[in-house]
């Protein structure tokens, strides 16, 4: 065996060692226990980013090894968080994420957000029913209890757009209906594409986040019923912050980064309805 030979094998070995390190450390051996519950968020492996549209090889190698180590950890369910392609019309991209999303185990629920490359920055009636074609009527929002926590998904897109008012408010009574629905006691999780600030509720609007009339209009709503977190995606890098008590957590991209985080996903445990969550790169093989 060369030298060369040796320096690849140790170097794949490091990556899985550092992988079972994340993944040991976050779950202190006890993600299987009944009374414990399992996400994984996954966001922005946005199928052609890498190559502008040329390919998506490194997509590909990146989503289906994240795939391969959902399978293993075996969640209670995943949710995408947006920009599942770079091109919301291009249907090789389509149907590539379809193609390796599919491969994640049927006994884990997947549910999806979605993101600017899936609609359109300003989505119109066509770009809508294109959307629900694809991914399925209904398919930008969830809302679910599980395991005395309740989830809620949706489309971010419609409150960023100055084009969606009509679709904007229809989903805010929606969600608001949703959330009288839970229990303040329970752990209650918002997952959406856009973050509606990156790192402090007073920040300026960018392209990354959410108006500020639009966060103080929301985040009345969160703060009413009690919300615990929101976990979102599309600034291609991880960021924190807080409202109050309110959880404000932004996923590194599974595809191409635009920061210094390396690609991959996000690991979120309830337990005893205390929320914790780990970012874990996905180091392919």
């Amino acid at each position: 065996m060369t030298m060369e030979q040796i320096f690849i094998q140790l170097k794949n070995f490091q990556k899985r060692l550092l992988l079972l390190v994340c993944m040991g450390m976050f779950f202190l051996g006890s993600y299987a226990q009944r009374d414990s519950l399992l996400i994984v968020q996954i966001t922005d492996p946005q199928f052609g980013f890498f190559s502008n549209n040329a390919d998506f090889e490194k997509e590909t190698k990146l989503y289906a090894e994240a795939v391969r180590q959902i399978n293993q950890i075996k969640p209670d369910f995943v949710v995408i968080t947006g920009d599942f392609v770079n091109n919301g019309r291009d249907t090789l991209q389509i149907n590539e994420f379809k193609r390796i999303t599919a491969c994640i185990e049927k006994s884990i629920p997947v549910y999806l957000s979605p993101g600017n490359h899936d609609l359109a920055l300003n989505p119109s009636k066509q770009d809508f029913e294109w959307y629900d074609s694809v991914y399925g009527k209904g398919s930008d929002r969830f809302s679910f209890h599980h395991k005395n926590a309740h989830f809620i998904g949706f489309n971010s897109v419609i409150i960023k757009s100055d084009e969606s008012r009509k679709e904007e408010k229809k989903q805010f009574r929606w969600l608001k209906k949703e959330l009288k629905k839970t229990d303040p006691a329970d752990p209650i999780l918002l997952f959406t594409h856009y973050p509606f600030f990156i790192g402090n509720f007073s920040e300026n609007e960018t392209y990354s986040n959410q108006r500020m009339q639009q966060r103080i209009r929301y985040f009345k709503l969160f703060e009413k019923y009690g919300v615990d977190a929101i976990f979102a995606g599309h600034l291609h890098n991880n960021a924190e912050a807080s409202y109050g008590h309110i959880l404000v957590i932004t996923t590194n991209a599974a595809g191409k980064p635009l920061g210094n985080a390396q690609p991959g996903y996000r690991l979120i445990k309830i337990k005893d309805r205390q929320i914790k969550h780990s970012y874990i790169p996905i180091h392919p093989l």
